[in-house]
């Protein structure tokens, strides 16, 4: 199949750019907030700025397209096949995004070498989704619940701390 064909549509990728930046203004809105009482404010505010821009890289901007129309159409109970070839991409640009950013537990060759500065972001990214999709009270714990212990292996002292971000969120946001 050329890549002609592998081409969303303009509404797709309008879908896309919309979706994407109001994740990140989601999750710099956190950042910030977390950054207002913090001894990283000028890390997290850095953070704020340069989290998720790898979804606008040529490795990742085509596959994040397709995969974020394939969440659209599952949230929706809408049929849905990614064209020939592109869920070996977008599985690739996944690889690719959880390498290259700090904030994500793959990034690390042990999830307990991430500084406070990236276990922030992470659950300010949780956060972000959680808001995103309706959990209640737009908390991360849900998400932290469901990963901590069972997809990643946190310390003790991590995981205490991840979880007074997500207390610190949500007297924020409650």
């Amino acid at each position: 199949m050329s890549e002609l064909s592998k081409a969303p549509t303009a509404e797709l990728i309008a879908f896309y750019e919309s979706r994407t930046h109001e994740h990140i203004g989601r999750v710099r809105k956190c950042l910030e907030r977390i950054a207002e009482k913090s001894e990283h404010r000028s890390d997290l505010l850095h953070r704020a700025e340069i989290h998720d821009a790898s979804k606008f890289s040529l490795e990742e901007r085509l596959p994040y397209i397709w995969m974020t129309e394939f969440h659209r159409c599952r949230r929706g109970e809408i049929p849905f096949a990614y064209p020939p070839g592109m869920e070996d991409q977008v599985k690739a640009a996944i690889q690719h995004h959880v390498t290259v950013n700090r904030h994500h537990p793959e990034f690390h060759d042990d999830p307990n070498d991430m500084t406070e500065v990236d276990l922030i972001e992470m659950v300010c990214d949780w956060t972000a989704m959680a808001q995103e999709f309706g959990e209640p009270n737009g908390s991360a714990r849900g998400w932290a619940d469901k990963a901590i212990g069972v997809r990643v292996q946190f310390s003790q002292a991590n995981t205490r701390f991840i979880y007074q971000v997500i207390d610190q969120l949500e007297e924020h946001f409650a």
